[in-house]
């Protein structure tokens, strides 16, 4: 007896073999597209999943260590005029790839003129609440010099009152920007893109304010030069200045006799 599917495939002289080969074609498609339709979804989802672990993994959100505990990847405290991703290089909008070889924005200032003798010091002051979570790290740099140049006093500003020196924390590479033509007054940027590539923060804040004081980079240079800055590598620590770049400070604050 003919089953009604064998009646019509008679009546319209379609094969049954066909009718198989085509009902599996379609099962098999239907499944190719299923599968294909899968992929699809689960590479999206990855693709999701990627750019939120690499959103997420980003810089180190906190330094930890006594040399240093500022959130990296974000501006710590205000940024003031340099905002967060400025670094000093922010002219067009954008940060270097690399540490420029010249970080220091303006002209290194000279030998000040009747700022200070042996018995009368220049005060410094400083403000550091652009740069919280770098206490630490400011006032060792600051001590570096502070402590080896008896004609120079680095103290922090008082509540209220006008800095000499303003020190910021920022995305970009370490930097400074002095004011007029005597030294003792400007800007210092600890920039996070070195200290996320192990670059030492006390060194890097007694590096900027040696060019606050008057002087110049010594690149490349020793581990002992404090002066030297990245040209020393990430393993270098030491944020002392060396004795001729003690001397060269002493020398731009005294308004007597030059140091012997």
């Amino acid at each position: 007896m003919r089953t009604g599917i064998q009646r019509w495939a008679a009546a319209v002289g379609t094969p049954l073999a066909l009718l198989a080969v085509a009902g599996c074609g379609t099962q098999q498609d239907s499944g190719g597209a299923s599968h294909l339709d899968g992929r699809s979804v689960s590479s999206t989802n990855d693709s999701e999943r990627d750019g939120e672990l690499g959103r997420a993994s980003g810089e180190t959100s906190r330094d930890s260590g006594a040399r240093g505990d500022g959130a990296l990847g974000e501006t710590a405290g205000p940024g003031g005029e340099l905002g967060p991703e400025d670094g000093l290089s922010a002219e067009e909008g954008r940060v270097p790839a690399q540490w420029p070889a010249d970080d220091v924005t303006g002209t290194v200032p000279r030998r000040g003129e009747g700022r200070g003798t042996r018995t009368d010091p220049v005060r410094i002051t400083y403000d550091a609440q652009g740069a919280a979570g770098f206490v630490r790290a400011v006032r060792a740099g600051a001590a570096a010099w502070d402590e080896r140049v008896p004609e120079i006093e680095l103290r922090p500003a008082r509540e209220g009152t006008e800095p000499d020196v303003r020190i910021v924390a920022a995305k970009g590479w370490p930097s400074a920007a002095p004011e007029g033509s005597s030294p003792g007054k400007g800007t210092v940027i600890i920039g996070r893109r070195a200290l996320a590539q192990g670059y030492d923060a006390i060194r890097i804040v007694s590096h900027e304010l040696g060019h606050l004081l008057g002087l110049e980079d010594k690149q490349p240079g020793p581990c002992s030069s404090v002066m030297s800055g990245k040209s020393a590598g990430t393993a270098c620590t030491d944020a002392t200045p060396s004795a001729a770049e003690v001397r060269e400070v002493r020398r731009n604050f005294r308004a007597a006799a030059e140091v012997g």
